[in-house]
């Protein structure tokens, strides 16, 4: 019982964070043996002009991030700091105002105290 209520206390926790204008995008359980991963995005899911990441289950040290649009430009964003579980990301704007993302190339490492993998969320905001 102690567990079911920590866990739903954590799940209105984790919600409030992102809440208000952030939309979640995607997300992606990330394995510690291959340190690049993919999160796809819809164009379905609209225009944004910043992004943030959620990390859970375990920290992870993110080197940079690509973004690719829809367009087939793209944008690398250097992040080079460890995201600690169950926190989010400083904020990232992108370039050249609301773009439609197609997908988030990461480029990450595995940080000390972490599990097998860790589950990285990607959310968009509209200015």
């Amino acid at each position: 019982m102690k567990k079911l209520l920590t866990l739903a206390l954590m799940s209105v926790l984790s919600f409030g964070v992102m809440a208000d204008d952030w939309k979640k995008l995607g997300e992606r359980r990330v394995s510690f043996q291959s340190e690049q991963d993919v999160i796809h995005v819809s164009g379905f899911k609209g225009r944004y002009d910043t992004i943030a990441f959620r990390v859970g289950r375990a920290p992870i040290f993110m080197k940079k991030i690509r973004v690719v649009f829809g367009n087939g430009e793209s944008q690398n964003i250097f992040i080079n700091r460890r995201l600690e579980k169950g926190k989010r990301s400083l904020p990232y704007r992108l370039l050249e105002g609301d773009r439609v993302i197609n997908k988030i190339e990461l480029d990450y490492r595995t940080a000390v105290g972490g599990h097998k993998y860790a589950e990285v969320s990607v959310y968009g905001k509209r200015s």
